[in-house]
């Protein structure tokens, strides 16, 4: 009688247990469903927008979309004076990667190529310093580093082709209006440019 009762009660509580696990699965299942069904408003580009534009409401339209896993890597909306990092083609999701602060009203967006490779440490958003060997008039004569910008804000990377090798990034910087000549001085000279990390 023992030995009865007790297979009685494995059998009651395998029960309880798949009873358990079944319950389990459809909540589990239930909630997958209701995460593939929901969907949120995302914005498109309503034409070509180049790295700098300032974001208005022109610019933009809305789009219900489901993406899943994706969806807080693009942009549902946007606060004033909100600008672009990178360019985004018309009719793309605006991913939150590609916006920044505003550009203050004093700073231009300026493309810099660097001769060497940077650290892999600078990003959109990064600070940087902007260096300048100029090219040396001869052989016997060594020109002088020169530290055109400090503390400047990286807009956008664009990736370089790789050449021999190795690749360079083209950085956008914000550059002060009153540092353009300097700048678009030494990208036009044969000279030696650097973007160093500010930190």
């Amino acid at each position: 009688m023992a030995i009865k009762s007790f297979r009685l009660d494995n059998r009651r509580r395998t029960l309880i247990l798949a009873i358990g696990l079944l319950l389990a699965a459809i909540l589990v299942a239930g909630a997958l469903l209701q995460q593939s069904r929901s969907t949120k408003m995302y914005l498109v580009a309503n034409r070509d927008l180049a790295a700098g534009t300032q974001l208005s409401a022109q610019d933009v339209r809305l789009a219900e979309l489901n993406l899943g896993a994706e969806a807080k890597v693009y942009l549902t909306q946007f606060r004033v004076g909100t600008v672009l990092a990178s360019s985004v083609i018309s009719g793309e999701l605006i991913p939150v990667r590609a916006t920044t602060t505003s550009l203050a009203p004093e700073t231009k967006p300026v493309r810099i190529t660097p001769t060497d490779p940077v650290s892999r440490r600078i990003r959109v958003g990064s600070r940087v310093q902007l260096w300048f060997v100029p090219k040396p008039l001869n052989s016997e004569t060594a020109a002088n580093a020169i530290q055109l910008l400090s503390n400047t804000e990286v807009l956008a990377i664009h990736k370089g082709e790789v050449s021999m090798g190795r690749a360079i990034d083209d950085f956008e910087l914000a550059v002060p209006n009153q540092n353009l000549t300097a700048i678009i001085t030494a990208i036009a000279s044969a000279g030696y440019v650097s973007v160093v990390s500010e930190s």
